[in-house]
């Protein structure tokens, strides 16, 4: 990997700083204040309505900043002081002359700065712009923000501080620029400083604010009928004419009342009318493929339509979000545009979490491009609502450089209006891309490359930048090859391969060795291998799984666990970094320790490869394919444990599927258990043809076959029923079945 333009960043850097100190107006000067910060008393109101960000916010942005740099801390005042240099900011700045009205931001954060060698002046449309602009001029100066925490603030160290002459213009990109995640709202100093901001826009689930359930008893009509009955619920019969009617009233009402871009999507889960009415809105022919069910779209789509008619009259101005989800993702196939004021946010929340959109390599993310197209060509206003993480996974290191190096400026010239960016702040295994995506969503034209040269360069410092920048660029390169979908923890061992962890190993010692000698530098290349880690950590703990050794596979379980825990309670992680291992390993894990627990004795974990064959027509019972002497020889032998049928390159088909595997039973034996680690599906086990207890649905199960074991060749037959999504491309057997004994 090449590394000397890292080198060639930081040179320029202290080269820029270096100039700028030489010849240009002072701020500082032998860790004493030359320079004033001026502010209005009383500045005019935030165009943008953020009472937060404003010109006093922005000053002490520049005050505390300014001292880190020198120790100098510059005063405050209404007015500059003759003969002294001044920094104008905000409200005093266009005092001064700064003007900005010639930018045209849509979204009123046009921002500028200008030095002319004896004065600054500085400021933006709105408040936070006005903050973007402090911030801004102190990239100037040398400083970075590159991690929500003090860890990732950077700045140079210099006893006198001077600036050169500056011109400096810009605005965002799109309208709406959210990056947040659970534990991590609002707009902290680290995400204005990036980029982060725009319109306030509603698009969460919110018909339950519009309607209320408890109307239940008086209007049960409003609510949707399932299996012939009407049913409480958030979900509504968006086909009844007076619910339309009675939720325009209460949107309008939430509009005038301060929510000016107010959401209109409909709940999570699942629970669509089932009435004639609301059924003869859809499209039998137009399926959702992530799950095989008609598509939602065209009865929500003419909803919306009502909806933005009924606000267009009274409130042009407001734009009506929705998220275009679960199984209404799809475009419509009615004809009929969305009015301008209907937002779609397509939530690709079914589609592969590891490439860019249009992967040549990813059908999933290849249909979505067109999926995106579709939705341009009827809603004059999309955004893009989706997850900076491996959604279910947040453990291992993963990049996503080659996603938002392509998909934002892709976004953008499709005519994206925003991007909502869910982000867990786990900033060990996601640090360079989260930093990535905000800075992007606010230029979309930056040059991506360029922006992480600066990162490496300046986050790591010019000797561990080089190795830093390797080590994550082959996590990115490693995930962007990958030719598996499979989400949540399924497919990561095969990125994480023994020679990968080794490679990388070895660029992380090589970046702790050269940042020796520097705490921060030092302390932010451990920080990233706390992420390398866990993935060791988890590859080994798969491992022992898979070979049957629960007991070591739960000491694994336990450290990974807890140094995640401590590194949680330091600010470095998230809560769901601990649920999601929990849920969807120490689950696992822990059952399996006590099922093998002595006096349990493991006799064998049954084998990786099974037969297996669909049964779309479900006639698998009845043409003895749990019988023993049934020829499988044409069904396909797969993998279970160790790869997904995706990564097989199979198809995630939403039906039922059987598997078939044969194993010994030893003459003389105690109880005998079949333990399950996992089935993804609904699985009815059978034994030489006997159907036993049924099983779990991603749940470890045990079946007890002591009375129908045989010695010697015993058969196996598992029905799985795998017609319900439940995690992205898995499907059947995906974890290893042991033959347990017990006394």
């Amino acid at each position: 990997m090449e590394t000397k333009p890292l080198r060639e960043a930081a040179l320029l850097a202290v080269m820029a700083l270096a100039a700028a100190q030489a010849a240009g107006m002072e701020i500082a000067h032998d860790r004493q204040p030359a320079a004033t910060i001026v502010i209005e008393k009383a500045p005019a109101p935030d165009k943008g309505g953020r009472s937060d960000w404003d010109d006093p916010a922005a000053a002490k942005v520049l005050v505390d900043w300014v001292k880190k740099i020198t120790d100098a801390e510059l005063p405050i005042a209404h007015a500059a002081p003759a003969g002294r240099p001044a920094i104008f900011v905000g409200a005093s700045a266009l005092k001064a002359g700064l003007k900005l009205d010639d930018i045209k931001s849509p979204t009123n954060e046009g921002m500028r700065v200008l030095c002319d060698g004896d004065r600054v002046l500085l400021g933006g449309q709105c408040g936070a712009a006005t903050v973007k602009a402090a911030c801004r001029f102190l990239e100037e100066l040398g400083c970075r923000y590159f991690m929500d925490e003090p860890i990732g603030e950077v700045f140079p160290r210099t006893k006198s501080l001077s600036v050169g002459k500056l011109d400096i213009t810009d605005q965002p990109g799109f309208l709406y620029r959210s990056i947040w995640g659970s534990q991590w709202s609002g707009n902290s100093l680290w995400k204005v400083w990036n980029g982060a901001g725009g319109l306030s826009m509603g698009m969460g689930h919110s018909w339950g604010g519009y309607v209320r359930r408890n109307l239940f008893a008086q209007h049960p009509e409003y609510f949707p009928l399932r299996l012939d009955k009407r049913v409480e619920s958030e979900w509504l019969c968006t086909s009844n004419p007076d619910l339309r009617k009675l939720f325009a009233e209460n949107l309008l009402k939430a509009i005038e009342g301060g929510a000016t871009n107010p959401s209109i999507s409909p709940p999570d889960g699942t629970t669509y009318c089932e009435c004639p009415a609301c059924k003869a809105q859809d499209d039998p022919n137009s399926l959702e493929p992530s799950s095989g069910k008609v598509n939602m779209t065209n009865r929500y789509c003419d909803f919306f339509d009502f909806l933005g008619r009924q606000v267009a009259a009274k409130h042009p101005e407001s734009i009506l979000s929705f998220y275009a989800y679960a199984d209404y993702t799809q475009p419509p196939t009615r004809q009929e545009k969305l009015p301008p004021n209907v937002a779609a946010w397509i939530a690709p929340i079914r589609y592969c979490r590891y490439h860019r959109i249009g992967h040549p390599d990813c059908p999933s993310r290849t249909h979505l491009a067109g999926l995106l197209d579709g939705w341009a060509a009827v809603a004059s206003k999309i955004g893009y609502r989706t997850y900076n993480y491996n959604l279910a996974e947040c453990i291992v290191p993963f990049s996503m450089y080659s996603v938002w190096k392509h998909d934002i400026p892709w976004l953008k010239a499709k005519g994206c209006i925003g991007v909502n960016l869910e982000s867990l702040e786990n900033w060990e295994i996601y640090g360079p891309h989260m930093y990535l995506s905000i800075r992007l969503a606010y230029s979309p034209a930056a040059d991506a490359a360029a922006l992480m040269d600066d990162y490496f360069a300046r986050f790591f410092g010019p000797n561990a930048g080089p190795p830093m920048k390797q080590y994550w660029m082959a996590i990115d390169e490693a995930f962007d090859k990958m030719k598996c979908h499979s989400g949540s923890f399924f497919a990561i061992h095969l990125v994480y391969t023994p020679e990968f962890l080794a490679k990388t190993k070895a660029l992380l010692d090589q970046a702790a060795e050269a940042a020796k000698g520097d705490i921060a530098y030092a302390a932010r290349v451990a920080i990233h291998t706390e992420g390398w880690r866990n993935a060791a950590e988890f590859i080994a703990l798969r491992n022992a799984m898979n070979q049957g050794d629960f007991a070591q596979a739960k000491k694994l379980y336990d450290a990974l666990h807890d140094r995640n825990e401590t590194e949680y309670k330091k600010g470095y992680g998230n809560h769901y970094t601990l649920h999601y291992l929990e849920r969807f390993v120490g689950t696992h894990v822990n059952a399996g320790a006590d099922a093998t627990a002595p006096p349990a004795k493991v006799l064998a974990v049954l084998p990786d490869h099974w037969r297996l064959a669909y049964d779309k027509e479900e006639e698998g019972v009845q043409k003895g394919y749990a019988k023993p002497d049934f020829d499988d020889s044409a069904w396909k032998q797969v993998a279970t444990f160790s790869n997904t049928l995706d990564a097989q390159g199979l198809p995630d088909l939403k039906t039922v599927m059987w598997y078939r595997t044969r194993f010994q039973v030893p003459e003389k034996h105690g109880r005998l258990m079949l333990f399950f680690t996992e089935v993804d599906g609904n699985p009815i086990v059978y034994l030489n043809g006997r159907e036993t207890d049924p099983g779990k649905k991603r749940a470890p199960f045990e079946i007890d076959i002591t009375k129908v074991a045989k010695p010697g060749e015993n058969l196996v037959a598992v029905r799985v029923d795998h017609s319900k999504i439940t995690e992205l491309f898995l499907g059947g057997i995906i974890r290893p079945v042991l033959l347990i004994e017990r006394p």
